[in-house]
């Protein structure tokens, strides 16, 4: 029987998590899921990890790293429903969280795209959706940090919203932390963009291309999960000069090779602001 939704996870070294992660979606039983791990050459046993304790899962292991846009397209390839979760290692489903959004996307047909509500340890929200990247929406990102004031006249113009994760809207882009996409949008989009994201800002190109399909993108609070965020084991430092690459590889790609050009002089310009 084909499963009404695909939860795949792409891991690396981060064990503890994945079997956090792998757990709390043992507490679904109301969802004919299929979960697949696509094991990004660990050296932590997470893959003995999920053939031990967690059987029912799907496990492809990598003979060499790729970035996270390929994994993703890996994992997608191996799974069968018709509603896909890309899903972080560092999260946790409580339960009636998966229902939840699946009964979002019955309602909303002409949503190809959704995201949940995300919770950081302490129960904060996680600022997980916005509009897509130009100079002025990563500008009023950088300013409204320091202009709260102004935050519920601009935040919707920023590239990541501030406010409103109470409240369900259509929005530009939702975090891969915790993407929901059905088959058929992620087939006309053309699948993640594994050529020229390694890692970060590929969920936003894919939303970009979604978008470009016609469909509409869905945040849907009603589904609520916890998000540990950057818990795997990268650098900060190579972190930061990821996301920077990717966002101009962004730019560059949907705006042309200008705005490819004046990005990196904006950041710099962000940098003595602070």
């Amino acid at each position: 029987m084909t499963p009404e939704l695909s939860i795949i996870i792409v891991s690396h070294n981060a064990r503890q998590w994945l079997g956090q992660c792998l757990g709390s979606l043992r507490a679904h039983a109301e969802v004919a899921a299929e979960i697949i791990v696509v094991e990004n050459c660990s050296d932590d046993g997470s893959g003995e990890l999920v053939r031990e304790q967690f059987p029912e899962v799907k496990l492809l292991c990598n003979a060499q790293r790729q970035g996270f846009a390929a994994n993703n397209n890996t994992g997608a390839q191996a799974s069968s429903a018709p509603l896909l979760l890309f899903l972080n290692p560092d999260t946790q489903a409580p339960p009636g969280s998966l229902r939840a959004m699946l009964e979002v996307a019955a309602l909303h047909p002409e949503c190809g795209v959704f995201g949940s509500r995300l919770l950081d340890g302490e129960g904060g929200v996680e600022r997980s959706m916005g509009r897509f990247p130009t100079l002025i929406s990563i500008f009023l990102d950088r300013a409204l940090q320091f202009l709260p004031l102004l935050q519920p006249a601009l935040e919707r113009y920023s590239q990541r919203h501030y406010r409103g994760y109470e409240r369900e809207r259509c929005v530009d882009w939702v975090t891969g932390a915790c993407l929901w996409i059905r088959r058929e949008t992620l087939e006309k989009a053309g699948g993640w963009d594994g050529v020229n994201f390694f890692m970060y800002y590929e969920d936003v190109d894919l939303c970009y291309r979604a978008r470009r399909t016609g469909c509409s993108i869905l945040y849907a609070p009603q589904s609520e999960l916890y998000h540990y965020h950057n818990k795997t084991p990268v650098d900060p430092g190579r972190r930061k000069t990821w996301m920077r690459q990717s966002q101009g590889v962004f730019m560059r790609k949907h705006y042309g090779p200008l705005r490819g050009r004046l990005y990196p002089l904006l950041l710099r310009l962000f940098d003595r602001m602070r």
